[in-house]
């Protein structure tokens, strides 16, 4: 049973992930959440560059996580840290360009950030 909500959590955190591609995306429906061209703190010149360099490290730290919650020896021992980079890179992305339909993202990264930070005892066995 445990191998089996590995595998089902490396597959959530590694979707997670791949849903900050939705960026790069195009649409023009003007209540798609993922757009680049609306950024309350960011200037036109450079959302892209930073929505980028942001939306890669979001899912390669996802990536990495998933393969860490899975048991992929090296990995394991350094899940918090993780957990920790890629939730803050997502939280960055969701700030720089918010949309309220965005708020379970949030939801999600603060969560794997109290999870990392708390070190329960049952995520122990996480790596």
């Amino acid at each position: 049973m445990e191998v089996l909500v590995r595998i089902v959590l490396a597959v959530l955190l590694a979707a997670h992930g791949l849903v900050h591609l939705l960026w790069f995306a195009p649409s023009d429906d003007p209540a798609w959440p993922f757009r680049l061209d609306r950024s309350w703190l960011v200037t036109e010149a450079t959302r892209t560059p930073i929505a980028v360099v942001l939306i890669a490290l979001v899912v390669a730290g996802f990536a990495l996580l998933g393969l860490a919650v899975w048991g992929v020896p090296g990995l394991t021992s350094i899940w918090p840290a993780l957990a920790i980079g890629a939730a803050a890179a997502s939280l960055a992305a969701l700030v720089l360009f918010w949309d309220r339909q965005l708020v379970w993202g949030v939801a999600i990264d603060v969560a794997l950030i109290v999870v990392a930070l708390s070190h329960r005892a049952w995520t122990d066995r996480l790596g």
